[in-house]
C-alpha cells in the first residue's frame, strides 16, 4: 500500500558508529575539560561506543606532572576503563614519550623520536583502533600516530580535531611536518574558526564546526562560591596566560578579587589574586555564573587572532552573560567585549570600571551552540551527511 503523502516519513535513524578518539588530555574527574571531552560524552549519550585514548604521557610525566601520572595509571594505565554508558578512557604509558620541547637541538632529534612514538600502539589500544569506524586524533602529538591508524585499519574514517595553530602551542617541528604532508589524506578536518582553517597548511578537508557550550550546566542555577557584597573576576585555562596584564589589573582594582583557574602563577601574586591550578570543570562553573565579569588574558601575536572565534572561554564568559575583559588584537565582535592594550594598557581602572557597570544580558549568548549539536555535526562532517 503507498504511503499516505500526509503521513510523516519515518525519521532516519543515525548508524551507531565505533569511535577511538587519540588525545594529549586525561579523561579523569578533577581534571579540566577541554572541547574534546564535551564532544566525547556527547557522542557516547548519542549511542555511538566512545573509546578516548589518552597519548602524550609515560614515566617521564613524573618528573613535570606527579599527581597527573599517579590518577593515569592507578585508573586507566594501558587499558581501557569504563567512565559512562557506552563511553571508555584509558592512556598508553610507555617508560618514555616523544614530546615537543623549545631546544632546537632536541627538536631535531625529535623527529626520530617521533617516528619511533608513533609506529607502535600496546594492544589493548589496537583492538579498538582496528575495529574502528571513525578513528579522530587531535592537535598534537596524536598526529605521531596518523601513519600507525591508516595500518592497522585503512577503512576507518578519520577525522584531524584541530583545535590551536601547532607553531602557537609550541608543537615540536616533526609534528608540524606531520600535518602539513599528511593533511590531506585525513577525510575531514574540523576546526572551530575560519581564521584557524586558513593558516593550515593546504589540502586539508576543512569544515568549520564552532565551538559548544554545556547549556545543561551552566543553564542549572547554583549558589555563589564568592562572598555577599564582594566584586569578582574570573580567568579560566591556561593557554598563552599572560600574568602581567592580570597582575596590572589586580593592582589597578585592590576592590575585586581576581580568580585564576587553570593557570600557573610565577613569583609572588597580589593579595586579591587567588590561584586555584586545575579544577574540574563542574566546580568552576558557579565562579563563571556569579562572576562580576570574565578575562581572557591572552598574550598573543596576530596569527593567534583566531582565538576569538575558537576560544572556549569566551563562548562560555558570553552565555553565562559576563563582559570580558580581552586584549585589542582579538577582532571579538558580541558587545559583552572590552578591550585592552595588549602593548602596555594606559588606563585598567577604567577598563575595570567600564566591565563591572555593563549590564549583564542573555543576549550575550546567542548564536553559541550545544555540545550536543556540535557533536552531531562534527560526525555529520566526517561521514559527509551534511
Amino acid at each position: 500500500m503507498a504511503q499516505n503523502e500526509a503521513e510523516p516519513a519515518a525519521k532516519q535513524v543515525e548508524p551507531r558508529r565505533k569511535i577511538v578518539i587519540l588525545t594529549a588530555h586525561a579523561f579523569l574527574r578533577g581534571y579540566r575539560k577541554a572541547s574534546i571531552h564535551f564532544i566525547a560524552s556527547c557522542w557516547a549519550r548519542q549511542g555511538h561506543e566512545v573509546h578516548v585514548l589518552t597519548i602524550g604521557h609515560s614515566w617521564l610525566t613524573l618528573l613535570k606532572d606527579r599527581s597527573r601520572f599517579r590518577d593515569l595509571s592507578q585508573e586507566q594505565a594501558n587499558r581501557f576503563q569504563a567512565i559512562g554508558n557506552n563511553l571508555s578512557a584509558g592512556a598508553y604509558l610507555p617508560p618514555v614519550h616523544a614530546f615537543s620541547s623549545n631546544n632546537r637541538f632536541l627538536n631535531a632529534a625529535n623527529t626520530l623520536f617521533f617516528r619511533v612514538y608513533g609506529s607502535y600502539l600496546p594492544r589493548f589500544a589496537r583492538r579498538r583502533v582496528a575495529n574502528a569506524d571513525l578513528v579522530l586524533a587531535e592537535s598534537g602529538s596524536a598526529l605521531a600516530f596518523f601513519r600507525k591508524i591508516k595500518r592497522l585499519n585503512p577503512k576507518a574514517r578519520t577525522l584531524y580535531f584541530c583545535r590551536d595553530l601547532l607553531r602557537s602551542i609550541g608543537a615540536a617541528p616533526a609534528l608540524q611536518n606531520i600535518q602539513a604532508t599528511q593533511i590531506d589524506r585525513f577525510d575531514a578536518v574540523c576546526v572551530p574558526s575560519e581564521r584557524l582553517g586558513a593558516l593550515l597548511p593546504p589540502g586539508g578537508r576543512v569544515k568549520v564546526i564552532p565551538q559548544g557550550v554545556d547549556a545543561e550546566l551552566f543553564d542549572r542555577i547554583q549558589p555563589s562560591p564568592y562572598q555577599p557584597g564582594s566584586r569578582n573576576a574570573v580567568s579560566i585555562g591556561n593557554m598563552l596566560f599572560d600574568q602581567v596584564s592580570v597582575a596590572a589589573m589586580a593592582a589597578a582594582a585592590p576592590n575585586v578579587n581576581f580568580h585564576v583557574f587553570g593557570a600557573a602563577w610565577n613569583g609572588w601574586a597580589p593579595p586579591n589574586v587567588v590561584i586555584y591550578g586545575e579544577r574540574d570543570f563542574e566546580s568552576i562553573v558557579p565562579y563563571l555564573q556569579h562572576a562580576d565579569f570574565g578575562i581572557a588574558p591572552y598574550r598573543l601575536t596576530s596569527d593567534e587572532v583566531y582565538l576569538a572565534e575558537s576560544s572556549l572561554k569566551l563562548a562560555q564568559y558570553s552565555y553565562c552573560g559576563l563582559p570580558v575583559l580581552l586584549p585589542d588584537l582579538i577582532p571579538f565582535t558580541r558587545a559583552n567585549g572590552i578591550a585592552y592594550s595588549l602593548e602596555g594598557e594606559a588606563d585598567w581602572s577604567k577598563k575595570i570600571d567600564a566591565a563591572l557597570t555593563m549590564q549583564r544580558s542573555p543576549t550575550f549568548r546567542d548564536g553559541i551552540m550545544t555540545w550536543d549539536e556540535v557533536a552531531r555535526r562534527t560526525l555529520a562532517a566526517v561521514f559527509e551527511t551534511v
